[in-house]
Formats: structure tokens, C-alpha cells, sequence
């Protein structure tokens, strides 16, 4: 009662959210448009002007609050007369003020969206003073979101259900009162603890708690050492709530297959543009999987976010199931560790990014652990080369992992027969693989044209410049798992090299070396967090921790264990806290995603079904205006895919290849947004054959983009 009575007090002791008007840059979870610099008055006092559209929103405000107290402290200084100042929540008019010269604060209560987001709009009429071209609107101080939370029900249900079972489990299996104990608080406290803040969650906090607990739940019934399970609840913990920790967010390269699943639904084909067959994803079974949720009226948006925790949660298990396996539960956690608080796995998994990395790595992983068992049945033989199938119908990286393992089988699998048995059991995966890959494969070559993606011609052909921006990229993952320190992975090797040879050692080494000898091939990616090497963490984390273990006494003493413990958990709070730097361009990143999807709602509501739109963000705006978009840097593009960039492997991974001319003169666009203006050589390369316009989008947001003239 005491731990379910903590939990409600928390969610009702949700923080106010400032805008941060007062200060250089605005911050917070909020964000906003329409507010001019920060300026101060001769007597220092901050403020900001604003645009005749000044917004606010916030992502998920639904899932803090079902209400929010608005306060604002603004004046108008309009040189004719008062002019009216209508805020408006979600399109609707909540009140209209006449302010005057004199500073007043203003207090409404407003209530977020059906779709949970929370939209206000200060909208009034605009002058231009002397020697200031901008078009003023009102002086604004501050603006604070005070949510106001009501009992959260669902969660404190969900919570009392999860934590007598778990209570009722380790009852049932004797366990002694302290670890017993010891396991009720960190789940209980814990979910106390992360459920106060004032960052909304991107889903609604009862789903993050049911996971959660289902976690502990499933780790207290498999898991026999106490300190394991304790270790492994606290990272569930982490994993289950990073999105609430940190920022969360979503690519908008995820809305490309988002798009693709969409017309696939629709009865168009799996296309991006309606007539169009050009394969710009990589990720097949993954736009299936998104084409499912649609067809059966799911939203793609709360999937991304929930299938994003599920998968972290589950390579966390996957990884501690493998390693207990390989030597024992408590190195086991330990690799756990160096998994879970990776902000590479987190940022592409629990904390949003709607991409398929998280699946392709449980997918991988779950193809390692089957062919490590393979010794002890044919069948898992046979799971292995489903598994692969499955991750090269995910990620085509998928065949390079089948090809690496049909080669380890050949010349040291763990079936340690004859060379006979060997090509038999060679067979056994290969042939698994084949009957599932092979006709998806040739159905895709019949229905595309290409051997390969179009994808892989946009943001390959960089040769040695290409490569130097890969080994820039590994580096900066390297250094996330301790730098020099993974030369430990070779300490068996140097001990006895034959014993690590014809040991899991030399598959999981293989593995490693060759696909992160790809990535740099290949330039890397040009994602915060190194997405490409997602899939090989695991891989580096059970080497890396044997690497440890093979370092340390059979039998040390307590304080050398104690040691090696504080030295990990050091580790792994650093890996975390390695995100700080990064947060604030995720958020951006976040927040441009969803600037993109009012473009495609304006397209949706305003422009005819034949329009198209250029855009180098062309997810959003596809998936959410469900007109036809080309793609600027050619993801989608068969033709910008394929022109040959002479400084290709210099610039941004991805966003190298340019063609304006052809996009105006082959695509002619119907609208090209202001913003990627750039693209063209700015206005001077539009004006011609384009004129400006200013568009208000469902949010009031003011937008300027370029339309074509008849």
C-alpha cells in the first residue's frame, strides 16, 4: 500500500513547464514558432516579441495531464489601437483579449487534442515599426504550462496487479524476506520515482508501467540469484523508461516506410509515390509489419513508441539469456549492463526512432543464440536459418550475417563431426534460409527491377573519403564501450588462442570484426547515436565482458568482485549520461518531424489529389498529406540515386547527391517549402518558375513555401 500510495502521490506531483521566454534560447519539452529573439529592455528585462501566429505545443500532453492551467505575461504596444488577441487551443477560439501597454497576465485552462498533443495559438494582428522590418504582434514575458493531474487510475490498477503478483511469486518460491524485500522496493520505488517529472510520456505511463512489471514478473519467475534480478529489474527499469528519462523522438526516415505501408493498405502497391516502383526502404518485413497495424486501424505513431520498448526490453533478456549461458548469471548481468545502458540501443528502441534497428538486432541476436545451441538439436538448425531470413527480409545485412555464419558452420561450427555432417548441417541452414528469402527476393527484383535497394545507389560511391567517414563513425561508437578497453575481447584469444578458435568466441569475433568492417565501408549513417552498430553491441558486450571475466580469479575475494562491480555500474552511468550532449539535437530532430507532418496535413487539406511537393524530409510530409513527394536526395528517387557526386564520401551520409535542375524541370514540383530553399541555390533559383506564398497550418503555424506558377 505504501509503495502503490507513492506512486499516486508522484503522478500528481507534476512540475510546471516553462517556455524559457525570458532567456537566449527557448527550452523545455515544449516547442514553439512565432516568437522573435530574445530582446531585454534598457533596464534589463527580457522579452520577446511575437509573430501575428505565435505556437506552442507539446507532444504527449495528454499522458502528464488530462488539463493545463495556461499562464501568460504580455503587453501590446500596437500604434493604431488595441487589437484583438485570440488564444486558441486546437483550433478552437478558448478566448479573445484587448490588451493594452500595460503588462497583464492571463490564466485559461486548455485541454490537449484528441490525438493527446497539446496545441495553443496566440494569434493577432501585426504592425511594423519604424526601423524594425519584422512584423510585430505583442510583448510576451512568459508562458508556463501547469498541468493538472487528476488520480491516474489505470497506472495505480496496474501497478497493485503487478506488485501482488510479484509478490505473490516470490512467496510461492520461498524467497527469503530481505530479497524479497529488496526486489518489492526497487520495483515499487522505482516506478515512484520516474512517475513524477515534466517531460510527458510519449505513451500513456499505465502501458510503460504494465511492461515493466511484466518484465520483473517474468525475471523473478526465471531468474534464481537474487543480486541477478535485482540487477536486471533496475535495467529494465532504465530500458522501460529511457523515453521518459530522455527525450524521446521519432526519424522521419521511419514515415518513408510509414508511407509505403500506407499505399500498401490502400490498394496501391507497396510504392512511396502512387505509379511510382522504386524501393526506397531497406526494411521489407518491418513495412509489413507497419502495413498490419494500419490495416487493422492501429496508429503507427503509438506502435513506433510501444514496439520500441518491447524490443529493448527483449534484446536486454536475450543478451543476459545468451550470456548467463556462455559463463554464468552474474557475468551474465554484467553484459547485460554494457547493453542496456547503451544510448545507441535505447535511442533506436525504447526511446521512439519508429526504425527497424531494434527488430533486425533481436532478430540477429536471437539467429546467434540458436546457432550457438545448434550442437545440441538439428532443429535449431533450422530456427537459425529462419531467424536469418527473417533479418535479411529486415535489413539486407541480414545476408551478409548468413554468409558469415554458413562459413563458421563449414570450417569451425559447434558440431564437431565430420566434414560429411558438416555440409549436411551447411544444408540444413542454408536451405532454410533459401526457401523464405528466395522467393521474397525475386519477388522484389520482378517488382522493383533493382538487385539492389535504391537506397544503397543514394548513399554509396565514396570510395576512400567514404570509408575515413566510416572509421570516424566507429570510433565515436568505440568510445562508447570504453575505447582501448575492448582490446580485452582478445585476452582469451592471447591465452590460448586454439581453445578460443574452436570456442563461440571465434563466431562472435567474426561477426563483430566483419560487420563493423562493413559499416566503415559503407561511411556509417548520418543518425546521432551510430544506429549502424546497434545489431553488433551484443555481440561486443558478450566479448568484451569475457573478456573481463577471463581476467578475474576463479574465486575472487569479495572486495575485488565489489570492485569490479562499482567499475561496471561506472561504466554503464557514464554510457547514459553520454546522451546529455546529443539531447537537445534529438529534440530538434523530433520537432522537425512534426513541422513536416503540418506540411502534409496543409497539402492534405488544401491542395488538389494530382499536387506534389519537394522535400528533403519526405516522410512526414508523404505519409501525412498522401500526395506524391520527391524525395531531394533521392532515397526515393531512382534518378538523384544514381548521379555520380564527385566529392561523394565528404559530406553528410545520405544527403550528398543534388539534382535542381531536374526536379524543376523533369518533376516540377507543385510546392517546394521555403525552408529547403537552399536546395536551388535559394530564391533566385525559384523565382522564375515559382512565386511565395505564407501558409497557416492546422496549429496556426505560419509557414512560407514556394509554389508553382501556371
Amino acid at each position: 500500500m505504501l509503495m502503490l500510495g507513492l506512486i499516486g502521490w508522484a503522478r500528481l506531483q507534476v512540475a510546471s513547464i516553462d517556455l524559457g521566454l525570458h532567456t537566449l534560447r527557448l527550452a523545455g519539452p515544449a516547442f514553439s514558432a512565432g516568437f522573435y529573439p530574445f530582446e531585454a529592455t534598457p533596464a534589463g528585462e527580457p522579452y520577446r516579441w511575437t509573430s501575428g501566429s505565435a505556437v506552442i505545443q507539446l507532444r504527449g500532453a495528454a499522458n502528464l495531464a488530462p488539463a493545463y492551467l495556461v499562464t501568460l505575461r504580455l503587453r501590446a504596444e500596437h500604434p493604431a489601437e488595441p487589437q484583438p488577441l485570440d488564444l486558441i487551443s486546437d483550433g478552437q477560439v478558448l478566448a479573445t483579449s484587448l490588451p493594452d501597454t500595460r503588462f497583464r497576465t492571463y490564466s485559461l485552462l486548455a485541454q490537449p487534442a484528441p490525438d493527446g498533443e497539446l496545441r495553443l495559438n496566440l494569434r493577432t494582428s501585426t504592425f511594423v515599426a519604424a526601423g524594425n522590418p519584422r512584423a510585430l504582434g505583442v510583448i510576451i514575458t512568459a508562458a508556463n504550462l501547469r498541468p493538472l493531474p487528476s488520480i491516474d487510475w489505470p497506472t495505480l490498477i496496474i501497478a497493485a496487479l503487478g506488485l501482488s503478483i510479484l509478490a505473490g511469486l516470490l512467496a510461492m518460491q520461498a524467497t527469503p524476506l530481505g530479497p524479497m524485500m529488496a526486489t518489492l522496493a526497487l520495483a515499487g520505488i522505482g516506478l515512484g520515482l520516474v512517475a513524477s517529472g515534466h517531460r510527458p510520456p510519449a505513451i500513456p505511463f499505465a502501458l510503460l508501467s504494465g511492461s515493466f512489471l511484466l518484465v520483473a514478473i517474468f525475471v523473478v519467475h526465471l531468474v534464481r540469484p537474487a543480486l541477478a534480478r535485482l540487477g536486471l529489474i533496475g535495467l529494465a527499469l532504465i530500458v522501460t523508461f529511457s523515453g521518459l528519462l530522455w527525450p524521446a523522438w521519432l526519424s522521419d526516415d521511419a514515415f518513408i516506410s510509414f508511407r509505403y505501408a500506407q499505399n500498401l493498405v490502400a490498394g496501391h502497391g507497396l510504392v512511396y509515390n502512387i505509379g511510382e516502383r522504386v524501393e526506397g526502404y531497406t526494411n521489407f518485413l518491418w513495412t509489413i509489419l507497419a502495413a498490419g497495424v494500419l490495416a487493422i486501424g492501429g496508429d503507427l505513431v503509438l506502435w513506433s513508441y510501444l514496439s520500441g520498448i518491447g524490443l529493448g526490453l527483449a534484446i536486454m533478456l536475450l543478451s543476459y539469456a545468451l550470456a548467463t549461458r556462455l559463463y554464468g548469471p552474474y557475468w551474465g548481468v554484467a553484459a547485460t549492463l554494457l547493453v542496456a545502458t547503451s544510448q545507441s540501443l535505447l535511442l533506436y528502441t525504447a526511446r521512439g526512432a519508429g526504425l527497424e534497428t531494434g527488430f533486425f538486432t533481436l532478430l540477429v541476436l536471437a539467429a546467434t543464440g540458436a546457432y550457438l545451441f545448434s550442437q545440441t538439436h538439428r532443429w535449431w538448425l533450422i530456427a537459425t536459418g529462419l531467424l536469418l531470413a527473417m533479418a535479411a527480409m529486415t535489413r539486407p545485412e541480414g545476408v551478409l550475417v548468413c554468409g558469415l555464419t554458413a562459413a563458421h558452420l563449414l570450417i569451425l561450427g559447434p558440431i564437431p563431426t565430420t566434414l560429411r555432417t558438416r555440409l549436411v548441417a551447411l544444408g540444413t541452414l542454408l536451405g532454410t534460409f533459401l526457401l523464405i528469402f528466395l522467393p521474397y527476393f525475386l519477388w522484389r527484383w520482378s517488382y522493383y527491377g533493382d538487385l539492389l535497394p535504391n537506397t544503397f545507389y543514394a548513399k554509396t560511391g565514396g570510395g576512400w573519403r567514404q570509408i575515413l567517414r566510416g572509421l570516424g563513425y566507429a570510433a565515436s561508437f568505440a568510445a562508447t564501450l570504453g575505447g582501448p578497453l575492448l582490446l580485452l575481447i582478445f585476452w582469451p584469444w592471447w591465452k590460448n588462442w586454439r581453445t578460443a578458435l574452436h570456442s563461440w568466441r571465434s563466431y562472435l569475433l567474426l561477426l563483430a570484426l566483419t560487420y563493423s568492417a562493413y559499416i566503415i565501408a559503407v561511411g556509417g549513417d548520418h543518425f546521432r547515436g551510430e544506429r549502424f552498430f546497434v545489431p553488433v553491441l551484443p555481440w561486443l558486450a558478450l566479448l568484451l565482458v569475457d573478456g573481463i571475466a577471463s581476467l578475474t580469479p576463479p574465486q575472487p575475494k569479495r572486495i575485488y568482485a565489489l570492485l569490479v562491480a562499482l567499475a561496471l555500474g561506472l561504466g554503464g552511468t557514464l554510457a547514459l549520461l553520454r546522451t546529455t550532449p546529443i539531447d537537445e539535437t534529438i529534440s530538434g530532430v523530433d520537432q522537425s518531424l512534426w513541422i513536416w507532418r503540418e506540411i502534409g496535413w496543409w497539402m492534405a487539406d488544401y491542395s488538389e489529389p494530382s499536387a506534389t511537393i519537394a522535400a528533403q524530409g519526405a516522410g512526414a510530409i508523404a505519409y501525412y498529406s498522401q500526395r506524391s513527394v520527391i524525395d531531394l536526395f533521392g532515397l526515393t528517387e531512382k534518378h538523384i540515386a544514381r548521379i555520380s557526386v564527385p566529392t561523394m564520401g565528404e559530406g553528410v551520409a545520405g544527403h550528398e547527391k543534388h539534382d535542381p535542375a531536374y526536379v524543376l524541370q523533369e518533376r516540377r514540383p507543385t510546392y517546394i517549402p521555403q525552408i529547403w530553399e537552399g536546395y536551388f541555390g535559394g530564391p533566385a533559383g525559384l523565382r522564375d518558375h515559382y512565386h511565395l506564398i505564407t501558409i497557416t497550418t492546422r496549429s496556426g503555424r505560419e509557414m512560407q513555401i514556394w509554389q508553382r506558377q501556371p
